[in-house]
């Protein structure tokens, strides 16, 4: 599965800063984070906390941020609903919509694996570089 060529430019960066991205590029990040949680299902904070904590580790690893804040991005932009009480957290269907409107509908475990593949290509060729440069 290919990403989405801005997504895919993102994607291999590090220290990314969400408040620091333009919007277009925040939406696709969200967008993408937004797919770890199950839609038209009601989570837990403390559910979608270890959601978002795993998600970090890995196809979110480009971010510099923690669950918290990706947390409320995801309920303040939109891609995640939050009740009246913050109890539960919900990708129902228009915040699924938006984000189909932005990624396609591809599975969000192919996402997540398309995310990774990605990463770790680009380090691959990125070492291949390196080491051919320091053979020079």
């Amino acid at each position: 599965m290919n990403l989405p060529p801005r997504l895919a430019a993102l994607v291999v960066k590090d220290g990314v800063s969400l408040g620091l991205l333009g919007d277009a590029d925040r939406a696709l990040v969200l967008a993408l984070a937004a797919t770890a949680l199950e839609p038209d299902r009601r989570h837990r904070e403390a559910e979608v906390n270890e959601i978002l904590e795993r998600w970090l580790a890995g196809p979110g690893a480009m971010l510099r941020t923690d669950h918290v804040e990706l947390r409320r991005w995801l309920v303040d932009a939109g891609f995640v609903s939050r009740d009246g009480f913050g109890r539960a957290y919900v990708r129902g269907e228009s915040e699924a919509a938006r984000t189909i409107a932005l990624l396609g509908d591809a599975p969000a475990g192919a996402l997540a694996d398309a995310v990774l593949t990605h990463r770790a290509a680009r380090a691959t060729e990125r070492e291949a570089r390196r080491q051919a440069f320091a053979a020079r």
